[in-house]
């Protein structure tokens, strides 16, 4: 069993909520409104970093911060319209929180998504009290693996000294999150939705899990 951390991080999308298919269909639509079709493994395959970085690998370098802005505030409307009726939480994922809760490990999220995607989650799954440090795309200058995010929710949660892996975990369930919770020096745990076990493992996961459901069993929370 893992000694427990004191602070525990958490990605949203594919990480909270197995949206992945869905932000990668508002894509695609987007993409198709502006003469760029794309199929979804192409969209996959760039479908990370900040939505202006985003943007000039769909659209081209010539793209102005304003443009894909706009851009970005209509997919992740078309996102939350198709997602709204199938929003999920992942496997055991309030247990988890709960029991995190129980043993006074802080919590904070940090998630390239937007705020109104946050609150749209978080609101949706009634988790608004377990996350009362929130950080978004529009915090962060720099995309994951950049280690940015993560390094913003630990100084909100005033955490003095170096992150190490004992301390800190971080939840993250793509390549570009695992790296950037080893990069912020934390013990990176892969959540299986979007990527296989194995390709969390290759990208440097500490350990992966198939839901927090396999978390509870596997760590020395109850």
């Amino acid at each position: 069993m893992l000694d427990l951390p004191k602070i525990v991080l958490f990605d949203m999308d594919g990480t909270l909520v197995d949206n992945y298919a869905f932000h990668l269909q508002a894509w695609q639509l987007t993409c198709e409104r502006r003469g760029q079709v794309k199929t979804l493994k192409e969209i996959a395959s760039d479908l990370h970093g900040t939505n202006f970085e985003i943007c000039k690998k769909f659209f081209g370098e010539a793209i102005t911060f304003n443009q894909s802005e706009r851009i970005g505030t209509e997919k992740e409307a078309l996102y939350r319209e198709i997602y709204a009726p199938h929003i999920h939480p992942v496997k055991g994922l309030h247990d988890f929180l709960s029991a995190l809760k129980r043993h006074k490990i802080k919590l904070a999220l940090g998630t390239m998504g937007n705020r109104r995607n946050a609150a749209f989650i978080l609101k949706a799954l009634g988790l608004e009290n377990y996350f009362t440090i929130v950080q978004t795309a529009e915090d962060v200058m720099h995309g994951k693996p950049h280690p940015e995010i993560f390094n913003n929710c630990l100084r909100l949660l005033e955490f003095t000294g170096t992150t190490n892996p004992t301390d800190v975990w971080v939840f993250e369930d793509t390549s570009s999150g695992i790296q950037a919770a080893l990069n912020t020096g934390a013990r990176a745990m892969g959540i299986c939705t979007s990527k296989s076990a194995q390709e969390l493992l290759d990208s440097g996961a500490h350990s992966v899990y198939e839901d927090y459901e396999d978390v509870l069993t596997k760590t020395d929370l109850t």
